[in-house]
């Protein structure tokens, strides 16, 4: 025992004697570090850099996105065995790496990776614009709710207002989505749940409780096409193609009922009825209950969303790869849209409705004069062509100037005089909920139309007051009288409306920023920034989904003495579509992208011009549009 002790103690003394070998030290490879471990799209990474023992003048620096694809590339010199370089970070987000190349080495001496994160965010140094999606985010997330059902986990955003406290309305859900797609993890279950209750005749219920009952309004003609709406933007966010398939054949069957029931379709106008209601709201003018039987109207609410609906089957048949079903559902759509404008196009706006009888008199009210919800969705759905959406843009401006109301977001305006008799509920005369009240889902909706169609600055005026509204009463509820004071009509009532928020969201990133998903995971993005029509000179717009790893990202410069705008963008997709407003008046006269001219276009949209081109997404990308 004594004679192995001593060899013991030989053997440690002898490693700890051993002499270092150089060659199998960090000396012998170089080192790279970094500011820190992840960055956001468009940070600075700068690498710090040192040479090998044996000295070295310069080196290769390298740097690859996950897909191990290069995107930057530069030699770098060491004095004293000692250099930096920096890069813009961009492409994929997830682990990128930084490799170190020696002059003369076959391979690189040192790698090291850094994580690439992506929120959305809009940082333009104005407050009204930049603090929008956070206050939204956190006040929507407090109307999410998660149900583990026996058919599987459920999660929805309720309603604000709703008696159904504990249960899921699908349009107040799926119209929150627009905003929490950019933060929700979970987008297909509660989609799915819906789908499973799918009537054999292909009806969608309205709505889920808690425990799995459900339930759907005799009246309501809109839950098909806004399944088949959440089916498509949910899809966006994803990029789930498997999943996708398996609902088409449930949302063509959802699409065939709402076309072939004798309750919901119009033989003779081939367009989607109702019962009389106010707009796309859930109740007829007198209270009737007989289900949606009788007292037909074909309303604009319904026409934009099946138009749009079967715009979105055209789309994701493309993305399938299933090109007759796409041809089938884009003639579809075309038709429907001429028949739909043709009927209820007045010349100044779309009509509230058209009754389809004679058992509904109105008195001595001219329904036909009312401005109704459903013309913000004409526009920001397609329905409307765009003379047609600035002729709406414009009755909107009058109506307000006209009125004096706190904000010009009516339900309907005016809504049904209360000698007329319709209603005895204090929350259903004239001016109140979906008879005259101030609804912020069509604020938003009217903010968004005004970028899209050229009235830019008219856009930034709703979003600045939308801005103060939330300053001053701390969040959105479903409905306001006309003087903005907030409107109760149930014990359920809660300042934080999805369906409502999410549109101003959707106003700022789609339409400010202008960020804008044309496929899915943001595979092929729009970006058309119109910070021309505010006076921010530096801006930086991020949108994510939470979902996916889908994001497009820029920087953009406005100098306006240089007359030059300045574009960094990246994204996690393959191409971009550019239209950037110009500052007013002004027209472009080169676009260079990569360093490179690249050809493009004016593009005017009413008294607005847009310099619009094609890039690549590869990495990040340098654009410059110089105008005059």
């Amino acid at each position: 025992m004594f004679r192995f002790a001593v060899a013991l103690a030989a053997i440690f003394l002898a490693v700890s004697h051993a002499k270092v070998q150089p060659a199998a030290t960090e000396g012998a490879y170089g080192r790279l570090t970094t500011d820190a471990r992840a960055y956001r799209p468009l940070d600075k990474v700068t690498v710090r850099i040192e040479g090998r023992a044996q000295g070295d003048s310069s080196c290769r620096i390298k740097v690859a996105d996950p897909n191990q694809r290069v995107y930057f590339e530069t030699q770098a010199a060491l004095t004293n065995n000692r250099g930096e370089a920096s890069f813009t970070a961009g492409g994929p987000l997830g682990a990128h790496y930084i490799y170190l190349w020696f002059p003369g080495e076959k391979r690189y001496s040192r790698y090291l990776n850094f994580q690439l994160e992506a929120e959305t965010v809009i940082e333009s140094g104005d407050a009204d614009f930049d603090k929008l999606y956070p206050f939204t985010r956190e006040a929507m997330r407090l109307g999410r709710r998660q149900y583990e059902s026996n058919r599987g986990r459920f999660v929805g955003y309720i309603s604000a207002d709703t008696w159904h406290f504990d249960g899921i309305w699908l349009r107040d859900w799926i119209y929150g989505l627009p905003a929490y797609r950019y933060w929700e993890t979970e987008m297909s279950c509660g989609i799915d749940r819906f789908l499973e209750q799918q009537k054999e005749n292909g009806q969608v219920p309205d709505g889920i409780e808690r425990d799995g009952r459900t339930w759907r309004v005799g009246l309501e003609s809109d839950v098909e096409y806004i399944m088949t709406l959440g089916v498509w933007q949910t899809w966006q966010a994803t990029g789930d193609n498997a999943w996708l398939e398996r609902a088409m054949p449930k949302l063509e069957r959802a699409l065939n009922y709402i076309r072939t029931d004798p309750k919901h379709w119009d033989e003779k106008n081939q367009l989607v009825k109702r019962q009389h209601s106010c707009d796309t709201w859930d109740y007829d003018i007198d209270g009737a209950r007989d289900r949606g039987t009788s007292r037909h109207v074909v309303a604009t609410c319904d026409q934009s969303g099946y138009y749009l609906a079967f715009r979105a089957m055209q789309k994701m048949y493309e993305a399938l790869g299933k090109r007759e079903q796409a041809a089938r559902w884009a003639s579809e759509a075309d038709a429907y849209r001429a028949r739909a404008a043709a009927l209820l196009w007045d010349g100044t706006k779309f009509l509230h409705h058209v009754h389809l009888d004679s058992t509904i008199e109105h008195g001595d009210f001219n329904e036909r004069a009312q401005l109704a919800m459903g013309n913000t969705w004409a526009m920001t759905r397609g329905l409307a062509t765009d003379a047609q959406a600035r002729s709406i843009i414009g009755e909107y401006q009058r109506r307000q100037r006209q009125t004096g109301d706190a904000y010009p977001w009516w339900s309907l305006q005016p809504g049904y005089p209360d000698h007329l008799g319709y209603w005895k509920q204090p929350y259903q005369l004239q001016g109140a909920y979906a008879n005259g009240g101030l609804m912020p889902w069509v604020g938003g909706e009217l903010c968004r139309s005004a970028f899209l169609f050229g009235r830019e600055s008219y856009g930034v005026e709703l979003l600045r007051q939308y801005a103060e509204h939330l300053r001053r009463t701390g969040g959105a509820q479903v409905w306001y009288w006309p003087d903005g004071t907030p409107g109760f009509r149930t014990t359920n009532e809660v300042p934080y409306a999805g369906w409502g928020m999410a549109q101003w969201v959707d106003a700022l990133v789609g339409g400010l920023a202008g960020i804008s998903d044309l496929d899915a995971k943001m595979r092929k993005v729009e970006i058309a920034p119109r910070w021309a029509a505010t006076a921010a000179a530096q801006v930086r717009a991020t949108a994510r989904y939470a979902a996916s790893d889908g994001y497009a990202a820029y920087r953009m410069t406005l100098d306006r003495e240089a007359k030059r705008v300045e574009l960094e963008f990246t994204g996690s997709g393959e191409s971009a579509e550019f239209r950037v407003l110009l500052p007013e008046g002004r027209r472009a006269k080169a676009v260079i992208v990569g360093g490179q001219p690249v050809e493009f276009s004016q593009t005017q949209m009413d008294r607005s011009r847009y310099a619009t081109f094609t890039a690549k997404l590869a990495g990040v990308s340098a654009v410059r549009i110089e105008y005059e």
